[in-house]
């Protein structure tokens, strides 16, 4: 009666409580959420309008946006829809959807045959490890036996060369190749010891004169003078438009009329001259005397080579290049080939793992990330949900535990791998076996060859000693000699090209062009004149005629006296070409000569030193430190030989039932092999429709085109093809595979068995498809060898790598497919089997248990009037008691009441406690495990929609305003009504509600305008006053370890104002340290809008300087963070009517979010303590896409939220979370310890600027200078 009471009365007193909450009075009461639907008693409209005007003053902007009615449409309780509801997800394409279900029964079947094949020692966990973790061709002893060492002390090596390579030997090394440069040239010149055919030359220069008439060829460089002068007085004729006829005969006479003449007397003087051709034959020498005297001047420069090489380097440095040769001597002196392969072949094949082989796991394509996949879709109501709950997922779930136990000490050794991966590593490794092909081509005790130099010496000493200067008399005249020769040959190339045929042709030609009928005739050729230039002048004929005169003339204008005197000078000094001396030089070429293979080895040697003085540190750093990974991993694998002893200990009796399917992981592959194949075609679909195999020639081309002319560029091209034909075989191969897609029924699929024939069917249908792109990536491998920018290229490698991993010979694994449907359908009946629970008999039955009796009472008919009676008394004394009842009640209910609100105040203080008490975790390993799997669930969800999420994002908001294109700004939680200048203002910001109402602005840091982004700072502060915020807080500087995190969007002085846009900022005061936290800056700043449009607005503004990216606070503490939020939190003003808090750091996604989750996630906890952490955690991703970067800083909100219950409502928990808070702390240097590595590199990779440092000694001024 009284809990029926209560019960009725209950509703009543929530109403009245409703008005308190709004208040925000009651502790424990102020998380219930507002309705934006519903609407509020007229007396609550009037109150919220009074607080409204308190705090947020009035505008004069007519496009000012009601932030009110902007609250509930951002709930986090609303907005989360967008990763959960269908009417947002993509529309899957048909056969995606059948690949992905059917993926599914590949990894549940593969898994169950896996533990069954582990732990009957049918399937070496080593075959298992090496499968999950790709690493190919490797055995997991290859990795354990990788001996690290070798690497680091060969790149230890490699990395000093560019300092330990002594450069003070560069003149000593160019002494050595300069003589052996000499000894090359040498080998022209053997057995130079006199000229034989100098005697033979003089006799013929004495008797020229005798020998060539050369006045004919006076004549016909005349005559053709004549000619070419005629040419040009006609092509310089002016002719009056008008002309008197007389003019025109005297032009005739004077130009036309001659010119037969002209050429008939040219072709004779040409017919005379070709007659001289004997002439030249028999006078050749003099032609080619060039050739005659050539070993005296190649002889005169070999002497000038050896004269300047008298001077070797000082002998003190020939131990340095000793030592030089040694140091790369010894980079080869143990044998390290096996592990530069072994590496080489581990990146490869977790580079591109799409070319591993599969036996055991092939239904974990992806590996190691598979298996953690089948964790979530081992409960996966799907299974349910399609079997008619025939297959319980709970019993499936716990009969694979066992496997999924071990999952996480592979993912830890696969984590710790990741940096095998990147993409830069195949060209590391590369350029590590250039450099040391480089060093194998260095000679054996190179260190000896530096004993060459005293062997040149003594070669050197056989030489006479002569220097350039005892041969500059001869070498003059031999010159001469050469110019002389150069005009008997130009002459002989004249006569030669005389072809008198040809010219009477060309003449005739050239008449006929003129156009006279008879141009010799005087009478009528006169008149025809104008006609004749104007066909001059509109034609080029004359300009090539005389071009071909000029040609046939040059090289008969013969200077006779020049040439004489030169003839005279000649053979009067023939006595200064002398031969003194080149028999001892020959005898030193000889002894050089005999040095030939120890040259050729010193050279190999300067050669390769040279090349590794200018190695690549960074580049050789690099697969050091990838070497030190796989290090890293040693001993964690050797442990993995224990996990089926540990999987059998441990096994229930579930487990043992699950392992009994039969043939398990023969079907198994059937399965996993079918999916693949699908899954490649799929792959193949996707790639050739997606367009970018089109875009790759454009690049090639212009890396082809940028090369020299040559057989490289030719060969390059040869092997890259014809592409657009490569692509268009692809785009008709991926034709049958579209008609597919689309002509699948998936509603028809009823059994797992159904899913086996569709996939059967389509296998059956597809045929194989060839792919050689062996040339291409020979082609791009050559290409990225030569470019600094190779980027594109790599990419480019690395997409038809794929391609070619991609295996669709459907035809040779039609034992896979035709087999799929009885494997699906051997798995579903024996999962419908496993999943009946075992039976158990009913408890018996006590022996003491009393029988329930039953009666009637046969006398009753002889006293009814007496019943009758005892009745009526009963109903009177009952409503007597009833009308006393009700006056006791009414005082019990008085006492009810007041003890129910106070068991509701203490329950819920309980239920607080024992929330804190269960987020206790009992290792720091297993804290790390159960965050990084809440973080890797919420990502696997994320990432089904990143795509449309992508085009959500940039829809709303230009990509130039993100600050990073990968970290997209959800449009259902953005500022939608945020105007400026009559215009809606897109901005990279969300809305983030908590459950008592009150709200966040979560926002990206301005940006300055560069070549990526626009300037967003004036929209920054357009935002905080238009939504008339009152505080901005700021979780990093403006510069952090090189990288650029925000605009300087806020002054830094008080004198100096800062403006942004229409926006100017000023500081009011010194800044300040918030409370006794030097970590924590607070700025009071107004800001002015110059168009006065708006009115000024004061905010403070708070910066924490300490807390640096995807990191938690300083030491992990809370209570500054939680002091600076109970700031926020406004005791005076209902939370819903306070006006919203800007939160910001670089992208707004981690930090920002983790800050706002201190309030969210607690007003959440205290409504409802059941909800999972992951849940919560999917609440702020939902209201700003990200949101939370790393587990750690998953776990510090968990443990920031539980300080906040504690501190805010006295659960007097200290102790226990100090416990909690130590193994926070191990938690966190356990993550520091693995990971600075790898943040390292992130960092410089998303580095936009350098720092600016400044030196200050407090922390307030180094805030400032932020």
């Amino acid at each position: 009666m009284v809990i029926t009471i209560i019960g009725r009365l209950l509703p009543w007193m929530v109403i009245f409580g409703l008005l308190l909450v709004n208040s925000d009075c009651a502790p424990l009461n102020h998380s219930l959420s507002s309705n934006n639907n519903s609407h509020a008693p007229s007396y609550l409209d009037a109150f919220k309008e009074l607080i409204a005007q308190h705090v947020y003053g009035t505008s004069d902007d007519n496009n000012s946006s009601d932030s009110i009615e902007n609250d509930d449409p951002f709930d986090l309780n609303s907005s989360r829809e967008f990763l959960r509801a269908k009417r947002n997800a993509p529309t899957l394409d048909k056969l995606k959807e059948l690949i992905d279900k059917s993926s599914t029964l590949a990894r549940i079947s593969n898994g169950i045959a896996l533990q069954s094949g582990l732990m009957d020692g049918s399937i070496k966990i080593d075959d298992v490890v090496a499968e999950l973790l790709n690493f190919g061709k490797l055995k997991v002893s290859d990795v354990v036996g990788f001996n690290v060492d070798l690497v680091k002390e060969l790149a230890g090596k490699m990395e000093k060369l560019p300092t330990s390579l002594d450069k003070s030997t560069i003149e000593l090394e160019n002494a050595g190749l300069g003589w052996n440069e000499l000894r090359k040239k040498s080998e022209a010149v053997k057995g130079v010891d006199g000229l034989p055919q100098k005697e033979e030359y003089f006799n013929a220069l004495e008797k020229y004169e005798k020998s060539f008439d050369f006045d004919v060829f006076k004549n016909v460089d005349e005559v053709l003078d004549k000619i070419e002068l005629k040419l040009t007085q006609i092509e310089e004729l002016k002719i009056e438009e008008k002309p008197q006829l007389v003019d025109l005969k005297n032009i005739h006479t004077e130009n036309f009329n001659p010119i037969p003449n002209v050429f008939e007397a040219a072709l004779g003087k040409l017919i005379a001259a070709q007659k001289t051709v004997q002439i030249f034959a028999a006078n050749k020498i003099l032609i080619d005397s060039s050739s005659a005297f050539a070993p005296f001047g190649t002889m005169i420069e070999l002497i000038k080579i050896r004269y300047e090489l008298e001077a070797t380097a000082v002998p003190s440095i020939h131990k340095a290049l000793e030592n030089n040769f040694q140091q790369l001597t010894d980079l080869i002196s143990k044998p390290i080939e096996p592990e530069i392969k072994g590496l080489s072949s581990l990146i490869h094949s977790r580079t591109i793992p799409d070319f591993n082989k599969k036996i055991y796991t092939s239904g974990f394509h992806n590996g190691i990330r598979d298996l953690k996949k089948l964790a979530l879709e081992i409960r996966d109501p799907w299974i349910e949900e399609f079997t008619g709950n025939a297959i319980s997922t709970s019993r499936l779930a716990d009969g694979i535990q066992t496997l999924l136990n071990v999952i996480y000490q592979v993912l830890h050794i696969d984590d710790k791998l990741k940096p095998v991966s990147t993409n830069n590593n195949p060209r590391s490794i590369s350029y590590l076996k250039n450099v040391l092909q480089e060093v194998s081509k260095m000679p054996q005790k190179s260190a000896e060859l530096v004993n060459i130099y005293s062997e040149i010496a003594t070669c050197k000493e056989k030489s006479r000693k002569f220097g350039p200067a005892n041969y500059e008399k001869g070498k003059k005249v031999i010159e001469k000699i050469v110019a002389v020769g150069k005009v008997f040959a130009e002459l002989a190339a004249a006569v030669k090209r005389i072809n008198i045929d040809q010219h009477q042709k060309d003449m005739n030609a050239f008449i006929k062009f003129l156009g006279f009928k008879n141009i010799e005739n005087a009478t009528t050729s006169p008149a025809e004149i104008p006609a004749v230039m104007k066909r001059i002048r509109t034609t080029d004929t004359l300009k090539k005629f005389k071009e071909l005169i000029a040609g046939i003339k040059n090289g008969f204008a013969i200077n006779k006296d020049a040439l004489k005197a030169d003839v005279k000078n000649i053979t009067s000094q023939k006595i200064a070409i002398s031969t003194d001396g080149f028999k001892e030089e020959g005898e030193m070429h000889a002894c050089l000569q005999k040095l030939n293979d120890k040259f050729e080895k010193f050279e190999k040697a300067i050669g390769v030193t040279r090349k590794l003085s200018g190695i690549d540190s960074a580049t050789i750093q690099n697969v050091e430190s990838l070497a030190s990974t796989v290090a890293s991993v040693k001993n964690e694998l050797k442990s993995l030989g224990s996990i089926p002893d540990s999987m059998k200990k441990y096994a229930k009796k579930i487990t043992t039932e699950i392992n009994k399917w039969p043939e398990s992981l023969k079907s198994s592959e059937e399965i996993g092999q079918s999916v693949a194949l699908l899954s490649h075609a799929n792959d193949f679909k996707t790639l050739v429709s997606s367009g970018e195999l089109d875009k790759f020639d454009a690049p090639v081309q212009t890396q082809i085109e940028a090369m020299k002319q040559g057989k490289e560029q030719t060969r390059i091209k040869t092997l890259w093809g014809n592409h657009k034909k490569f692509v268009s075989d692809l785009k008709a191969a991926s034709n049958q595979t579209e008609s597919i897609g689309t002509s699948l029924k998936l509603d028809e699929i009823k059994t797992f068995e159904d899913y086996g024939t569709v996939m059967k069917t389509n296998l059956e249908a597809m045929k194989d498809v060839k792919i050689d792109v062996k040339a291409k990536i020979e082609a791009l491998d050559a290409l990225i060898s030569l470019t600094k920018k190779p980027a594109e290229l790599e990419k480019i490698k690395k997409t038809l790598q794929h391609l070619e991993s991609l295996d669709l010979a459907f035809s040779s694994h039609v034992s896979y497919f035709q087999k799929v449907p009885n494997a699906l359908k051997s798995l579903y009946d024996f999962l419908v089997k496993f999943s009946i629970e075992p039976t158990r008999a009913p408890p018996p039955r006590s022996g003491k248990a009393t029988p329930q009796v039953f009666y009637v009472d046969r006398d009753s008919s002889d006293n009814d009037n007496k019943r009758k009676e005892l009745q009526r008394e009963q109903e009177a004394t009952t409503e007597r008691l009833f009308y006393g009842v009700l006056i006791v009640m009414g005082f019990m209910l008085v006492c009810a009441v007041s003890a129910l609100a106070y068991v509701m105040i203490r329950t819920s203080k309980d239920d607080l406690r024992h929330w804190i008490n269960k987020q206790r975790y009992l290792s720091a390993k297993n804290g790390r495990f159960c965050h990084d799997g809440y973080l890797n669930e919420i990502a696997i969800e994320t990432e089904k929609l990143i795509e449309q999420m992508k085009r959500q994002s940039y829809a709303y908001l230009p990509k130039r305003k993100h600050r990073n294109p990968e970290i997209l700004c959800n449009p259902e939680t953005a500022l939608k009504k945020l105007m400026k200048d009559d215009k809606k203002m897109p901005i990279h910001a969300n809305f983030v509600k908590s459950r008592n109402g009150k709200r966040f602005i979560a926002c990206q840091a301005p940006t300055d305008k560069s070549k990526n982004h626009d300037d967003t700072t004036e929209d920054f502060w357009h935002m905080v006053v238009k939504e008339r915020c009152n505080e901005v807080v700021m979780l990093c500087r403006c510069v952090e370890g090189g990288s650029v995190q925000s605009a300087q969007y806020y002054p830094v002085a008080i004198d100096k104002p800062k403006k942004c846009g229409r926006y100017e900022i000023s500081l009011l005061a010194e800044p300040g340290i918030f409370m006794e936290f030097k970590e924590i800056i607070v700025r009071r700043m107004m800001i002015r809008d110059t168009t006065n449009k708006l009115k000024k607005r004061t905010i403070t503004h708070y910066q924490h300087i300490g807390w640096k990216d995807q990191k938690c606070p300083p030491r992990g503490e809370h209570e500054a963070l939680y002091k600076l939020m109970k700031k926020l939190e406004s005791k005076w003003i209902p939370a819903r009517f306070q006006s919203p808090v800007v939160v910001h750091c670089s992208s707004g996604i981690g930090r920002t979010m983790t800050f706002i989750g201190i309030h969210t996630v607690t007003e959440d906890v205290i409504k409802d303590t059941s909800t999972a952490w992951v849940n919560r955690l999917k609440h702020l991703r939902d209201a700003r896409w990200h949101a939370i970067q790393t587990a750690r800083q998953s776990y510090w909100l968990k443990m920031a939220v539980a300080h906040k219950l504690n501190w805010d409502y006295k659960l007097g928990m200290d102790k226990e979370l100090k416990e909690q808070q130590a193994m926070f702390l191990a938690f966190n240097e356990q993550e520091e310890l693995e990971l600075a590595a790898e943040r390292r590199k992130e960092k410089e990779k998303k580095a936009e600027g350098e720092a600016t440092t400044q030196k200050a000694s407090s922390i307030l001024a180094q805030a400032v200078l932020q």
